[in-house]
């Protein structure tokens, strides 16, 4: 289905500015009340807005992973169509900053509310264990029914709070995100169907990531683990509607499930301005170590091992081989890379969910035995600016503007958000063209730097390879983007114009606009 483009404010009714949703309360600062239309003259054409409440729920909010990115976007999305949202998570990244930890807790910094089910969070130690038990194996000398009973006390209690989540906030429409697809927290995905059974509100499920994507393999654990999987992961209810990320995703629900689904990919806000060195973000180099003349090669994504970082290691380390070349010359951006400059591979991200617990140490030995400069950064990066008493945090955009180059090598992704956010940093990419990406993206013309589509073999230890000519080649690449101005800014204003036209803020609105329609 290709997008085309809708004005992002279409579902607002004429003649009136912007709602805005205050968190503390229950009504529109502008009158649209549940049941209400907007007051005022609506123009030929323009249906009453009819306001619906609508609940988003996740493991956690507010952070810098893909699912809660397109949990703010569609937030965004719906307060223009005139609905109130409120989310509920596990956890929420500013709680996180504040040291909230009260059960059901509204987040105050939020912009819409939040509610906070602490049992949602799928790095509890009891989902942690239903997720191993169900997909991985039972513990010695625990029988089915043990496990068995345990799932159903852990849903039965998550289902009563997310009831009166439901019930508290009125809700019209729950839009579950990834909670009945990727399987990490099984007992949420039974409890959230369960509440909604009993409350009878619409639903619209997002699904990111199944649980048949899973790198590591998976392995039903007993005939138990097979039917809450075919139960709840996602459910076959009839009148839910679901939404899938990419093609690959549709075609495979519906072989799997027999579930039809709607794609609508990750999106970005490419008409709000570009991101800018300020006050704040001036001394972001500086904070970590970097010189201005050093070349900065940004890893964004989450540290976890199906992101492919030991590419991005590989990339940096055959462009350290061309160090003698790059000395005296000057870069792109007008800075002269000295024999002191160095070439540094930032990471972004955060590791909580690294599974193997492993992942960011074997990175780290990897990089000294290949002797480039890793600066790990995840815990000064949040989703917001902020301060912790005095050690400033940076957003993740600070980081996009001042890197030199994306690395984004992936061998599985859903779709890919810290993709098109390299794109809007205008900023080249070096990329594994995981299959999402050959299906759903690369078809429109973007130009990346490519590491193939191949992995080519994988080492003790489990990390990825290609090809070392791949490597050079793509190294080669790098050093004409970071030396050549005018073909560096050729292939980034290209990508930019594609991903504005096809993944913008309102081809969102476009795809989500009949789905609004439909809620009665």
């Amino acid at each position: 289905m290709g997008p085309h483009h809708v004005g992002i404010h279409a579902h607002r009714c004429s003649g009136h500015g912007p709602v805005h949703v205050d968190p503390k309360q229950d009504h529109w600062r502008h009158g649209c009340r549940r049941g209400e239309g907007m007051k005022g003259k609506h123009t030929s054409g323009c249906a009453p807005c009819t306001g619906k409440r609508i609940g988003i729920i996740h493991f956690k909010t507010g952070d810098t992973d893909g699912v809660s990115l397109e949990i703010d976007k569609w937030t965004r999305i719906f307060q223009q169509a005139g609905h109130t949202v409120f989310l509920c998570s596990g956890k929420h990244g500013r709680d996180q900053l504040a040291g909230a930890t009260e059960t059901r807790q509204t987040a105050a910094a939020s912009p819409v509310g939040v509610t906070i089910i602490e049992a949602l969070d799928y790095h509890s130690a009891e989902a942690t264990r239903m997720n191993r038990e169900t997909f991985y194996r039972l513990p010695e000398g625990c029988g089915e029914g043990a496990y068995r009973q345990q799932m159903l006390e852990q849903a039965d209690s998550l289902r009563r709070e997310l009831e009166a989540w439901i019930g508290d906030h009125r809700l019209d429409v729950v839009i579950p995100q990834n909670i009945w697809s990727v399987g990490l927290h099984p007992a949420a995905a039974i409890a959230l169907a369960q509440a909604i059974e009993h409350t009878g509100v619409q639903v619209l499920a997002q699904h990111h990531d199944f649980y048949w994507e899973r790198v590591d393999g998976i392995g039903l654990t007993c005939s138990s683990a097979i039917e809450f999987t075919d139960t709840y992961l996602p459910p076959h209810t009839k009148g839910y509607a679901h939404v899938v990320i990419n093609s690959l995703a549709k075609e495979t629900l519906a072989k799997r499930k027999g579930i039809d689904a709607v794609v609508i990919p990750n999106v970005f806000d490419f008409s709000g301005p570009s991101w800018q060195r300020d006050a704040w973000n001036t001394d972001f180099r500086t904070t970590f170590g970097i010189a201005p003349s050093d070349i900065v090669v940004l890893q964004a994504t989450r540290v976890i091992p199906r992101k492919g970082i030991e590419l991005a290691i590989d990339v940096v380390a055959a462009l350290q081989r061309h160090k003698k070349t790059l000395v005296g010359q000057r870069l792109y951006n007008g800075e002269v890379f000295t024999e002191a400059s160095r070439i540094v591979l930032v990471l972004a991200g955060y590791v909580q969910d690294d599974t193997t617990g492993t992942y960011m140490g074997q990175l780290t030995r990897k990089a000294v035995v290949e002797g480039i400069t890793l600066v790990p950064i995840g815990d000064r990066i949040t989703s917001t600016r902020t301060m912790r008493e005095t050690e400033k945090t940076y957003s993740l955009w600070d980081a996009y503007v001042h890197a030199d180059i994306v690395t984004y090598p992936s061998y599985w992704e859903g779709w890919g958000n810290q993709l098109l956010e390299a794109v809007k940093a205008r900023l080249p990419v070096v990329l594994f063209e995981y299959p999402v990406y050959r299906a759903d993206i690369a078809p429109l013309g973007f130009s990346m730097i490519s590491l193939g589509a191949t992995i080519d073999s994988w080492t003790a230890e489990h990390l990825a390879c290609v090809a070392e000519e791949t490597i050079g080649t793509a190294a080669d690449e790098v050093l004409e983007v970071l030396l050549d101005r005018q073909k560096r800014e050729s292939m980034v204003e290209s990508n930019y114009r594609i991903a504005q036209q096809n993944f913008s803020l309102e081809a969102l609105d476009s795809y989500l606009a009949p789905m609004m329609s439909s809620w009665s």
